[in-house]
C-alpha cells in the first residue's frame, strides 16, 4: 500500500445529472473534517503520544462538541510510528478555536508541557476537509461496530487542476458512486474535499470493514457492479483523478470510530 497509483477514466457517454437514488439527501450543513498526522521517533515515544490523546485529547475535544475522534495507526502503508487523528468540527468556527481553547485547559498544559528531550512526537501536520454534501458527517458504520479485527482504508484522489477534481467530488455525490459504495459493501466513514493541506488539488475518503478479506471481496465486487459499470463510462467523469494514495490503517483501544 501507500502507492500512488496513476489512473485514467474510462470514456463513453450519459448526462451528468443524478444517476441514482442517494442514501442521504444533500446538505449545506456538512462538517469541516480535520485531519493530523503525528510523526513519532520509536514506539516508546509513540506510547507516550498516545496516553496523552486518550486521557486528555480526545475527552477535550468531546466536550468541545468535536465528535466522534477516530485514533489510528498504520497496517499497510504509511511509518509504523505515525498516528493519526480524524477530528470532525460543525462549524469552521470550532476548527479555528477549539484547539486554543483545549490548550489553554489544567490538563492539557500539565500532560504537554515537556522537555525538548523527550516529545510526545516530532511533528505533526494536519488537513482540513468540508466532508461532500451527500455525506455532510462521520459515521460510524454500523456492519463493523465492534468487530475487533476492523481495518479502516484512507484513500487520497489527486487531480491535475480544480475543476477536475470538484467533478470527481460530483460523481460521488450526484453521480450516486457514494450509494453504490454503500451497495456493496464498502462502508463509508467520511468523504472530504481537502480545502488546506499537502497534494492539493484533491479529496479524501475512508472506508471500514471487518477484515481484509472483506475488503478485498467487496472491492471486487464493487468493480462488477452494473451501476458502477455504468457511471465510469460517463466522459463528463473522465481524468478526474490523476494519482491515488492508498492506506489500511487500525483503529486504536481509545478509538470512537
Amino acid at each position: 500500500m501507500n502507492r500512488r497509483t496513476f489512473v485514467t477514466a474510462a470514456a463513453a457517454a450519459a448526462t451528468p445529472a443524478a444517476l441514482f437514488g442517494t442514501h442521504h439527501e444533500p446538505s449545506d450543513d456538512a462538517h469541516y473534517l480535520e485531519w493530523i498526522t503525528f510523526e513519532v521517533l520509536n514506539n516508546a515515544r509513540r506510547g507516550a503520544l498516545e496516553t496523552f490523546l486518550k486521557d486528555v485529547v480526545v475527552p477535550g475535544l468531546n466536550s468541545k462538541g468535536c465528535s466522534p475522534i477516530g485514533v489510528f495507526r498504520p497496517k499497510h502503508g504509511e511509518r509504523g510510528t505515525k498516528v493519526f487523528m480524524l477530528v470532525p468540527h460543525k462549524t469552521i468556527e470550532s476548527f479555528l478555536t477549539t484547539w486554543d481553547k483545549l490548550v489553554k485547559t489544567a490538563d492539557y498544559k500539565k500532560a504537554s508541557n515537556t522537555e525538548m528531550e523527550t516529545p510526545l512526537y516530532d511533528r505533526m501536520e494536519s488537513s482540513l476537509m468540508r466532508a461532500f454534501s451527500h455525506m455532510p458527517q462521520v459515521e460510524v458504520p454500523s456492519a463493523i461496530a465492534g468487530e475487533k479485527g476492523r481495518i479502516f482504508e484512507f484513500r487520497v484522489y489527486e487531480a491535475h487542476n480544480r475543476v477536475k477534481s470538484d467533478l470527481k467530488v460530483e460523481m460521488f455525490n450526484e453521480g450516486g458512486e457514494i450509494e453504490i459504495f454503500r451497495n456493496v459493501g464498502l462502508h463509508p466513514v467520511f468523504f472530504g474535499k481537502t480545502l488546506a493541506g499537502p497534494l492539493m488539488p484533491n479529496l479524501i475518503y475512508m472506508l471500514g470493514f471487518k477484515d481484509m478479506a472483506e475488503r478485498d471481496a467487496n472491492w471486487k465486487r464493487f468493480s462488477a457492479d452494473p451501476a458502477w459499470q455504468k457511471l465510469r463510462a460517463n466522459k463528463r467523469y473522465a481524468g478526474t483523478v490523476s494519482a491515488i494514495t492508498d492506506n489500511i490503517f487500525v483503529p486504536t483501544n481509545y478509538s470512537q470510530i
